[in-house]
């Protein structure tokens, strides 16, 4: 048993490590259909330990560019609105009790009434942004559901933009250390970014 073990870890291990063995998990992955990748990233928002980043990686490298951006971007967005409507609708009642506990939350969701819209673009729009907490705090809020719709519309077409960008013909990198490079760079960026903005936000809960 523990053998198989094994034998399974190591094959995953060189299917992700590999140029040959990346290609031949894509194409796995595109044999399912295109559903599968929809209903991963739509999973994601409900369940965030699923990696976004990887997911859209493999729908990109798995569906081409413009159907892995399409299947990537729509599955997002609907599974974002999804958990904002179901805490809107079901769990933000019970949750005033906690809200009125809490005083930093509550100047939170007073700050997103007041000035959400931007911050809250700005925020969906950054890959490492903890999606599904905006989600919750977004519902929890005052914020109109047709304006979150348009928050959500926007900043996740950016966002997987973004990924895109990294993302795309990962297999390219066992061949262009300087590519590999650049993207690297390009994320590091965008994490001391997200970071910085974060604390940028947290300033302002604080004034």
């Amino acid at each position: 048993m523990c053998e198989v073990i094994q034998l399974e870890v190591q094959n995953l291990f060189e299917k992700l490590t590999t140029q040959e063995g990346l290609e031949s998990l894509f194409e796995d992955v595109e044999s399912l259909g295109i559903i599968v990748g929809f209903l991963l990233t739509l999973g994601e928002a409900f369940l965030p330990f699923l990696p976004l980043f990887a997911i859209v990686i493999i729908n990109l490298n798995s569906y081409g560019i413009v159907l892995g951006f399409l299947t990537s971007y729509a599955g997002t967005v609907l599974g974002s609105y999804l958990v904002f409507l179901t805490v809107r609708y079901f769990l933000r009642k019970p949750a005033q009790r906690y809200i009125v506990k809490h005083e930093r939350l509550g100047k939170m969701l007073k700050f997103v009434d007041q000035k959400g819209f931007v911050f809250l673009l700005i925020l969906l729009s950054i890959p490492f942004t903890p999606s599904s907490v905006i989600n919750v705090i977004a519902a929890l809020s005052n914020l109109r559901k047709s304006v979150y719709l348009c928050i959500l519309v926007v900043a996740k077409a950016i966002m997987i933009l973004l990924m895109s960008v990294v993302g795309y013909d990962i297999t390219s990198f066992f061949t262009s250390p300087l590519q590999l490079t650049i993207s690297i760079v390009f994320l590091v960026l965008l994490y001391f970014f997200s970071k910085w903005y974060q604390r940028y936000i947290n300033s302002k809960l604080e004034k």
